[in-house]
């Protein structure tokens, strides 16, 4: 699916005729007065009588149609370029809703220092990450649990401390425990550890594309776009992060439909929900046969050299090349930090040449750098890190 467009409304009334300039309308408003007989032959700037109809006619018309008119009510009149609530009653006028902030919930593994002894972890135990970006993520442990004598670790429940996809970590990331806990030696997030993942308030693009969707829905024909519509529906998941394989993998009457996150792996929890919504819940055309798969990941091992400014002291050196790490993860969709670097797509090319100019951009102090790898096609799958190094010269 498109991106919204951006429009440029004062072009598109200037192509109606409509004075859109303060010179304009002056000019405009002379030749009526003109026009209706007037005998006032002071046209000067100075004129006491133009400086007047600046003041009382001008100036109030340039407000209704650049405040008002172009910045307001024509952007908030179609969802493809509607802000905030006005976006809102866009969607109630075909029975979408926004959707809310969630927070992510998991399982986070403890590991007991002595497998004999039983341990308690209290509700509320928090775990965090080390700093990304400046900030550490953390989630709360739900429901106290005892994790049995003779078991080496424990599965426990946690969710996120905030609502957002920023918490849909992948695995590793959490790892501290800010207070230690009896009996634990250390923590840490599993792979595929997420059981609810969390997404943040649907913002106005997001949901301007489901409004987009949603006129192809109404027939109630079971194609994309009603089952776009259904999947989309779900928090974490956006209408352009759904991807249909139409070519029968099935025989005849079957399709595939892939999941992307915008920030970590798609978690089996959330495909298992989806499949038991879509087939076993009745939510399939007569004769459907859809089934929801994890976006396929190709994994890469990246390299990255960086000859920073001569000038820069050993802290600064440290900082630059945590900072460049964090957007380069950034960009293979493992945090939702650093959100104007570019991030991998599947059916696209990833351009190493673009995100070297982004670092060169948010990173002044990198004289010069260089990836190891070319530019990643991608078909229908999504490029993720296996292995990343980076490597400050000098």
């Amino acid at each position: 699916m498109n991106a919204r467009p951006k429009v440029d409304f004062t072009r598109l009334v200037a192509a109606a005729g409509i004075p859109t300039t303060t010179e304009a309308l002056e000019q405009e408003l002379a030749r009526e007065v003109e026009a209706a007989g007037s005998i006032i032959t002071n046209d000067s700037r100075m004129s006491p009588f133009w400086r007047l109809q600046r003041a009382i006619v001008v100036k109030p018309a340039m407000w209704l149609l650049n405040t008002l008119l172009v910045d307001h009510v024509l952007p908030n009149s179609f969802a493809a370029t509607a802000r905030g609530y006005y976006q809102d009653l866009k969607a109630w006028d075909v029975g979408l809703e926004r959707k809310a902030a969630k927070a992510t919930r998991g399982l986070v593994e403890f590991f007991k220092t002595e497998p004999a002894s039983t341990v308690t972890i209290k509700a509320g135990t928090t775990i965090t990450t080390e700093r990304i970006n400046g900030r550490s993520y953390t989630l709360a442990v739900v429901d106290t649990v005892t994790i049995s004598a003779g078991l080496i670790s424990g599965l426990v429940v946690c969710e996120a401390t905030e609502p957002g996809n920023a918490w849909n970590l992948p695995a590793g990331y959490y790892c501290i425990l800010p207070t230690a806990v009896n009996g634990i030696e250390r923590v840490a997030n599993p792979v595929d550890w997420i059981t609810e993942p969390g997404d943040d308030e649907e913002d106005d693009d997001a949901l301007g594309l489901r409004i987009q969707n949603q006129y192809s829905v109404v027939g109630r024909y079971h194609i994309d776009a009603v089952y776009r519509s259904m999947l989309a529906a779900v928090a974490g998941i956006r209408s352009d992060n759904i991807f249909f394989e139409h070519d029968a993998p099935r025989g005849p009457g079957t399709a595939n439909a892939f999941i992307l996150m915008e920030v970590g792996t798609t978690p089996p929890a959330l495909i298992e929900r989806l499949n038991r919504h879509v087939s076993h819940d009745g939510n399939h055309g007569h004769g459907d046969d859809l089934q929801c798969f994890a976006l396929p990941d190709t994994l890469h091992t990246i390299t990255l050299d960086i000859w920073p400014r001569a000038f820069l002291g050993d802290q600064e050196k440290s900082q630059l090349k945590a900072r460049a790490e964090a957007m380069v993860r950034a960009a293979f969709r493992e945090t939702a930090d650093y959100p104007n670097i570019t991030r991998t797509k599947p059916l696209s090319r990833f351009s190493f040449s673009r995100l070297g100019a982004e670092l060169h951009a948010a990173l002044p102090d990198i004289d010069t750098l260089s990836f190891g790898q070319s530019d990643i096609n991608s078909a229908q799958s999504i490029p993720r890190l296996a292995e990343l190094t980076v490597t400050l010269h000098g």
